[in-house]
């Protein structure tokens, strides 16, 4: 029951407050990525891991870097056409990232599913059905 011109001006303000990002998602095996990759990385020491995720934003298989907690300082998410971009993508770039000391490759196999969470679940009254198992 809204008008198209509000909803229209609703989303520009979120993509103009940064609120949204729209962006496209591919299942990376139907578009002919045939290696696509979690990789964990250590960085050491650890002053140089902010220089090092910025590094490795850069590099256009990366569709993903995060700070995490646990054994590993960064998690990447990449998408290569095959192993033998896969491996000198990792061989040929990311061990040659300053700091970079360990590195553990994970090969997505396929994918079940491709989608951003119900935004529903910040607020804990209202919890979908189905995510209250």
């Amino acid at each position: 029951g809204t008008s198209v011109g509000t909803v229209r001006n609703r989303v520009a303000r979120l993509v103009d407050d940064k609120i949204v990002r729209i962006s496209g998602r591919v299942d990376p095996h139907k578009v002919g990525f045939r290696a696509p990759a979690n990789i964990r990385v250590t960085i050491q020491p650890p002053s140089l891991v902010e220089q090092a995720a910025a590094q490795i934003a850069e590099f256009p298989e990366v569709s993903y870097v995060a700070l995490i907690s646990g054994e590993f300082d960064l998690e990447v998410d990449v998408l290569c056409r095959d192993q033998s971009h896969l491996s000198s993508l990792i061989t040929g770039r990311l061990h040659q990232v300053p700091g970079v000391t360990k590195v553990h490759t994970d090969m997505v196999l396929r994918v079940y599913k491709l989608a951003d969470p119900d935004l529903n679940l910040v607020h804990p009254g209202r919890v979908p059905d189905a995510a209250k198992g």
